[in-house]
């Protein structure tokens, strides 16, 4: 009777897996409308070449151009990094466009310190929607300042501004993000952590300081991870910073929700299983 079933089930995932093969797969920049280019200010000429070529850029004719400065990178940074690693030229590109949804879609490139979702859930915070972006640097950087270029690119695309306020929680949601997942050791945990409870503050913007606190130790025991009570009072901190600015809360949760999906099997939620779980759960409950 065990090996009929294994059998079944073994057909069943080769089915599943045979079905996601021939699925179309979407292209990050397939979709139709302008694209944006926010170059840093300092790059010589072939790091500009350079940059263009990761994002697959051939040429800048056609695209809107803004140009990001080491002084704006300071402007938002220089209260979450050190000036040193800042540093004196502005080097991170980005290229963005809408893609006629609702959510983000980050890819990069030559960026070692930032990860695709840690920039979803800090653009989410910032109010981005619908938009592909890629992030390049001309060689190995970090990222942060990258940021800065792709809310700038954002405001040109949309028309809509955002804030200093907001820019600015939204890089210290980025940099925050980038300091746990060192002090916890791992990136998705961090970026999961952060993105479960914004969920649950998007519900209840008014979570007091401890509710706040439970909630991401809450969320790090679902995670599988010890924190300490330091890494909690960091990640309080922020968050407890963004409950005083003027966010779209119900973009922050839409994209969220979008981010959680990525950790179906670190978070035990509805909302957190993916399209291949639900398929195989039900199979299963036909045995």
């Amino acid at each position: 009777m065990k090996n009929i079933f294994r059998r079944k089930l073994t057909a069943i995932l080769a089915a599943v897996f045979a079905v996601s093969m021939v699925m179309p797969t979407a292209s990050v920049f397939a979709a139709d409308g302008d694209s944006y280019l926010a170059l840093g200010a300092d790059l010589s000429d072939s790091e500009r070449a350079t940059v263009l070529e990761l994002l697959g850029v051939d040429g800048t004719e056609g695209y809107n151009i803004i140009t990001v400065t080491n002084a704006e990178e300071h402007q938002y940074l220089d209260a979450y990094v050190s000036s040193s690693e800042i540093g004196s030229r502005a080097l991170s590109s980005v290229l963005i466009k809408e893609n006629g949804g609702d959510e983000i879609q980050v890819e990069t490139q030559n960026i070692n310190f930032c990860t695709t979702g840690m920039y979803r859930n800090a653009l989410a915070t910032a109010g981005v929607s619908g938009a592909d972006v890629k992030v390049v640097g001309p060689f190995e950087i970090s990222g942060t300042a990258a940021l800065v270029g792709t809310i700038k690119a954002y405001e040109e695309m949309t028309g809509e501004e955002v804030s200093d306020e907001v820019i600015e929680g939204s890089v210290g949601e980025l940099t925050t993000t980038g300091e746990v997942a060192e002090e916890i050791g791992d990136q998705e945990a961090a970026e999961g952590i952060i993105a479960k409870v914004k969920e649950q503050m998007a519900d209840n913007p008014d979570m007091t300081d401890e509710e706040i606190r439970e909630a991401i130790r809450d969320a790090a025991e679902e995670a599988g991870v010890d924190i300490s009570d330091s890494t909690v009072e960091k990640i309080a901190n922020m968050l407890e910073n963004l409950q005083g600015l003027d966010i779209d809360w119900s973009n922050v949760k839409r994209q969220s929700q979008s981010i959680l999906e990525n950790f179906k099997d670190m978070f035990d939620s509805e909302q957190a299983k993916g399209f291949f779980s639900r398929i195989i759960e039900w199979f299963m409950n036909l045995f």
